[in-house]
């Protein structure tokens, strides 16, 4: 079909008009009887595009990523500067405050879409925002994980911090197996008294933890949170001075709580109250790219 040109179509309707059959025609030119009864037809209709081939665009295309779906991915990895993939699951299932985000954003209520990572990825690249701004300075890292859940509890401070226009602190202990958040709490200032009552809490609602990992401040270096974890036959490792990646797990909690949580300061009023519900949703329903799943599946692993 398509390397024949319209002066053989032409031929072959003439042939067909002379009065030879149209089996004999589709042998002499080497088609199929289909072709023949095709441009047959075809001469009906005279014009100067009688026997050129027609555009085989269809009259209506409906686009499945509409503007408002871009708008939506730019502003989500302009906001977060999420990959392509967290992008996808936050527009097919977004949280609360996402999904009041994205209302937002298009001015109507927001109906979640399913779109592939390759569709955000050409979204993104469309408006240049595609790439990540590390990968020049690209590293093969050693990847550590604890064995089994609450094997080794990371913990960290955060802050200070400006949220609801007061200065405050959080104190965040993760499994490093799952990236489960085993606490989190906001505090107008962190000492060891508020460190160990964190800790008694973790172990009432989830249980010992094998090892503790910390960093060098002063509120860990406490002998009351050593002699704590001898007690409880939990065994204290201090990170490594100025070697942030020792504690990478907690870190990057750290960050997400930033990006994540700190961020809706800008928009909703009371954030400090939405914090339970972030973690519940970080823990249940969030994809960690670390594990490759949710965190409170493996924390909860058989």
């Amino acid at each position: 079909m398509g390397s024949l040109t319209p002066e053989i179509r032409k031929r072959i309707v003439k042939a067909y008009k002379k009065g030879y059959r149209i089996k004999d025609i589709a042998a002499i030119f080497g088609v199929s009887r289909w072709v023949v009864w095709k441009w047959r037809k075809r001469a009906y209709h005279r014009g100067v595009d009688s026997y050129r081939s027609r555009s085989q665009r269809p009259h209506r295309i409906h686009k499945k990523v509409t503007q408002e779906i871009e708008n939506a991915v730019v502003v989500l990895r302009d906001s977060f500067n999420w990959g392509t993939h967290r992008i996808a699951l936050n527009l097919w299932y977004p949280p609360g405050y996402i999904h009041h985000l994205l209302t937002a954003i298009t001015g109507s209520e927001w109906h979640p879409v399913r779109i592939s990572r390759q569709t955000v990825n050409t979204i993104l690249k469309r408006h240049r925002r595609n790439g990540s701004p590390y990968e020049r300075n690209k590293r093969d890292w050693k990847y550590f994980r604890a064995r089994k859940p609450n094997g080794l509890w990371q913990i960290d401070i955060k802050g200070p911090f400006l949220l609801d226009g007061k200065r405050l602190y959080a104190l965040i202990i993760v499994d490093d197996h799952s990236r489960f958040i085993i606490y989190c709490k906001l505090y107008p200032s962190i000492k060891k008294e508020e460190i160990i009552t964190a800790l008694r809490w973790a172990v009432k609602h989830y249980g010992y933890s094998k090892r503790l990992l910390c960093d060098n401040g002063s509120q860990f270096k406490s002998n009351d949170l050593r002699c704590w974890c001898k007690t409880h036959k939990v065994l204290y490792e201090p990170a490594p001075p100025y070697y942030p990646e020792t504690k990478g797990k907690v870190e990057r909690a750290i960050r997400n709580l930033k990006e994540e949580y700190l961020i809706l300061d800008k928009v909703f009023e009371n954030t400090s109250l939405l914090l339970d519900e972030y973690i519940e949703w970080f823990n249940n329903v969030r994809y960690s790219l670390g594990v490759e799943g949710i965190p409170s599946s493996f924390y909860y692993e058989c």
